[in-house]
């Protein structure tokens, strides 16, 4: 656990923070018994293997062993440092937390990155303003003719950078900004001179937000002549375009309600969707997807319809995302524009009736891949070759067998080949399935897993003193230490909290062994405490007494080979009573976990 980070403020944020809560804004989560399942942002998920227990306040991955407590997940999931994910959970519930509460490199990275947040608050604010005066006339009579209403220009807080060239370096100065973390944000830019002038000029300038709904990054569009005709702010610490859409936190309820996300290219193209009621809509920002954009869009919907431009390079795009939604198993179709349309042009002429049920009116992303090559290579032998050399690569992303076997008897039909022919073509390049990994509950059952595994599911059935004494029955290195890691918890904080558990847990394989005892199967679901505690004793007593057996055999045999009549006898002796005492056990039956 990091030191700096007061035990009780993180007490505070935990028990504040629901981890079913906080995850479900980022996971689509279902009721399993006492858990909630959902598919992991972690890795290729076809079947839900992503759990979360709210009741222990932490979540494991049975596909990839990602694991650990609500502070670990948003470490991962948003890629924050342990201080920055404690304290965007303090934001989020209202805790007070100081910057001296998180040590100094803590403290320093956490004002850096409020301070970054506000510079950019601060920027959107002034670019409104702008836009609102007279020196946005020009700038809002673009808009208009670009048919967006003052309603869709408020919801996504669109502004105008003027034209003069320290406009925005003036304001952010005289605001007691740091001028060199505005660079960073790239707000402005330093002269080879000296001092500093503004990146955006003369440009209506489109806001981007994270998942929180804070601008972390502005897209400006030039008014007149000049190139480019859109700019970027960089990727900075709070902004990475290949992990963020444009308008996600503004179509979040509607894609919760729809279950189908659009994604377009530009910010226009989005903001005329909204204009004409279209509102599960998201727009990439300058780049081509990503995996991180696709496990972003499997986190929010099950359905994704592609819309991009009706030319060569939108179907090249789409073509590049294509192995990216099957390697993710997330249900992907296309929606095709006329040639030289966007969405904008699409729906200013012919209305938005292509766009209310996008993937009723979509074609299967597979059916327009092939429609697509064959128009570029025909039905020659050497056309359709070159078609079954493309393919390979997009079926090999297929993760799931099914649906792999059904695109590829859709292939043979269209291309008009034999579908044996085919296969055996494309099991030259397409590998065989990754082996999943084995669940927990598959893992090879011990007496101490097992008690382990009763220990983590019933917390409250053993006390500190009890622990204690288990602890002296536990023989192998790596089940001790955790079981000495489990007493130290329980003895700091007077009871068993796993979520607490995990920050002492630094080795990646111990921590997965924790999560995977943690995950394992309900068998202990209903059993009362009382006479599970005694049957773990009498299994550990048992596993003692054959040992002690074990040994008797040995010197018996040796007391008899060396003829020590006196010495056998009390061997002797000392077996029976050891015999008598596992005869007794035994009718006691065996506890949960002594299977071997």
């Amino acid at each position: 656990m990091a030191p700096y980070i007061p035990e009780d403020k993180l007490l505070e944020i935990k028990e504040a923070a629901a981890i079913d809560e906080v995850v479900g804004q980022y996971v689509k989560l279902t009721r399993r018994g006492r858990n909630l399942v959902g598919l992991c942002p972690f890795h290729p998920d076809s079947k839900p293997s992503f759990t979360v227990s709210p009741e222990r306040g932490i979540f494991y991955c049975f596909g990839c062993g990602a694991g650990g407590n609500v502070i670990a997940f948003l470490m991962q999931h948003l890629r924050l440092s342990f201080p920055e994910a404690v304290e965007e959970l303090a934001r989020r519930y209202h805790i007070p937390l100081s910057l001296k509460d998180v040590g100094p490199e803590g403290a320093r990275q956490a004002k850096k990155r409020r301070t970054l947040q506000e510079l950019h608050a601060e920027a959107a604010a002034f670019y409104q303003r702008v836009l609102a005066s007279a020196a946005g006339a020009g700038a809002r009579e673009y808009l208009a003719r670009r048919g967006l209403t003052p309603e869709v220009i408020q919801a996504f807080q669109l502004g105008y950078a003027p034209p003069e060239w320290e406009a925005m370096t003036r304001h952010l100065q005289a605001r007691g900004f740091p001028l060199e973390l505005a660079t960073e944000a790239g707000l402005v830019l330093p002269r080879a001179s000296g001092g500093f002038y503004d990146r955006f000029r003369d440009r209506v300038m489109f806001p981007i937000h994270d998942r929180q709904g804070r601008v972390v990054a502005f897209g400006g569009r030039v008014l007149g002549e000049g190139e480019p005709k859109y700019l970027n702010s960089p990727e900075s610490p709070l902004f990475a375009k290949g992990r963020l859409f444009y308008g996600l936190p503004q179509a979040a309820a509607a894609l919760r309600r729809d279950d189908v996300a659009l994604v377009v290219e530009g910010y226009l193209d989005l903001l005329s969707l909204r204009v004409h009621g279209i509102e599960p809509v998201v727009a990439t920002l300058g780049t081509a997807l990503t995996r991180e954009h696709v496990r972003l869009l499997k986190s929010q919907v099950s359905r994704v319809v592609l819309v991009f431009d009706g030319d060569a390079a939108g179907a090249r795009a789409m073509l590049r995302a294509f192995p990216l939604f099957a390697a993710e198993s997330l249900a992907v179709r296309v929606l095709v524009l006329p040639a030289g349309q966007d969405p904008d042009d699409y729906v200013r002429t012919q209305g938005p009736d292509l766009f209310r049920r996008p993937w009723e009116t979509a074609q299967p992303w597979f059916a327009y891949l092939l429609d697509t090559l064959l128009a570029s290579y025909g039905r020659e032998v050497e056309g359709v070759m070159r078609i079954i050399a493309e393919l390979k690569p997009f079926l090999a992303a297929v993760a799931d067998p099914v649906e792999q076997d059904l695109w590829l008897r859709q292939a043979a039909a269209r291309l008009e080949v034999e579908e044996a022919g085919l296969r055996r073509s494309l099991a030259q390049a397409v590998p065989p399935a990754v082996s999943r990994l084995l669940p927990a509950q598959h893992l090879s059952v011990s007496l101490e897993r097992n008690f382990l595994k009763w220990i983590l599911s019933q917390p409250e059935a053993v006390t500190p003193a009890e622990l204690e004494e288990w602890l002296d029955e536990f023989e192998d290195p790596e089940l001790r230490e955790l079981m000495e890691r489990i007493l130290a918890v329980t003895r700091r904080y007077g009871r068993l909290d796993l979520s607490l558990l995990l920050e002492q847990v630094e080795e990646d394989g111990q921590r997965q062994l924790l999560l995977a005892l943690a995950f394992g199967e309900e068998e202990f679901d209903g059993v009362s405490a009382g006479p599970l505690r005694q049957e773990w004793r009498n299994a550990f007593l048992r596993r003692r007494l054959k040992k002690v057996q074990a040994h008797l055999r040995h010197k018996l045999a040796q007391a008899a080979a060396e003829a020590a009549a006196g010495e056998l006898v009390a061997l002797q002796l000392q077996k029976q009573e050891v015999d008598r005492q596992l005869a007794a056990l035994m009718e006691h039956g065996c506890a949960g976990g002594e299977r071997g």
